[in-house]
């Protein structure tokens, strides 16, 4: 099997996958442009002058709406996709 070959097919699976989960490619699409546009819009983290390197603590972790939106995402589309493995092979067994 070839080069050529093995990539046809990775790529035909691929394309199956986006055809058959239309909803999941536009919910990534939407977060993606969503988490992109949240970080260039952010500003920089400032850097300590040589003299305040002691004192400096680096900015602690904050959680946004937009970290919800992806985890209930995320979460919820691995648990679809579970459930249908789980229906599959309960099918199989059958």
């Amino acid at each position: 099997m070839g080069f050529k070959e093995s990539h046809r097919k990775r790529a035909d699976a691929v394309r199956h996958f986006l055809s058959s989960n239309k909803l999941f490619v536009v919910i990534v699409l939407i977060a993606a442009f969503l988490i992109g546009g949240g970080l260039i819009r952010g500003e920089p983290p400032e850097l300590p002058d040589t003299e305040q390197t002691q004192e400096y603590t680096p900015p602690q972790w904050r959680f946004y709406p937009s970290d919800l939106v992806i985890l209930a995402l995320g979460g919820g589309f691995c648990t679809i996709m579970i459930a249908r493995d789980r229906r599959k092979a309960k099918e199989g067994l059958d």
